[in-house]
């Protein structure tokens, strides 16, 4: 593997999984970040992977990484914002593609909280293309969301390990609940769609038994 110069999103992906071939641990997490912005974003890369609702930001699974991690494209349209959240104790890369991001990160509420019980701001940073973040739960919690009501925002996230469910928190009352991930589509394709396909192949199961 290459260690200087402009990567494909194949030469991404094959260096990826060189990465992150063994436990979370041994991640060296600025050589990543590195690596990652070695790519050389070509919008013909996500087409089969980018999928919008007009209404929410879209988590759309690209790779299962060898089951060490997931690569996710993210579809935020103008104006929407993710939950406050953690990572449930796992690596957060988010390599922005096309349009800019704002971070806001917080104080975890049992480490310091306001007066009235809401959750105490740490930093904000816009992070813009070809710039890859970094986030885990020993830096706190976070909000990232596309603050342009002109322009739509195409992130790419690498969670490692991977991880089905994480925390989101009230900025108002510092309260958490426990939120199970889901995906907008897998490969290429949208989840209901399978759905749908997977009742009528059961219907017909019906029909045919």
């Amino acid at each position: 593997m290459s260690c200087v110069g402009p990567i494909t999103f194949e030469e991404l992906i094959d260096g990826l999984l060189v990465f992150f071939n063994k436990d979370k641990e041994s991640v060296a997490i600025e050589e990543v970040q590195a690596f990652f912005n070695r790519y050389v974003f070509n919008s013909a890369d996500i087409m089969k992977y980018a999928k919008w609702d007009k209404f929410k930001y879209t988590r759309n699974l690209m790779h299962e990484g060898n089951s060490k991690f997931n690569l996710i494209l993210m579809c935020w349209p103008e104006g929407i914002a993710s939950p406050i959240h953690d990572h449930a104790d796992s690596h957060c890369f988010m390599r922005i593609l096309d349009g800019e991001a704002k971070e806001t990160r917080y104080f975890w509420p049992q480490d310091t909280y306001n007066g009235d019980g809401s959750l105490v701001e740490m930093s904000t940073r816009s992070v813009g293309p070809g710039v890859t973040a970094y986030m885990s739960d020993e830096l706190g919690l976070h909000r990232v969301e596309n603050n342009s009501h002109t322009n739509k925002l195409c992130s790419l996230h690498l969670y490692s390990p991977p991880f089905a469910d994480c925390n989101i928190f009230d900025e108002r009352t510092s309260k958490k609940t426990n939120v199970n991930m889901c995906f907008y589509s897998k490969y290429g394709e949208k989840e209901e769609v399978k759905k749908k396909a997977h009742a009528k192949q059961s219907t017909a199961m019906v029909i045919l038994s």
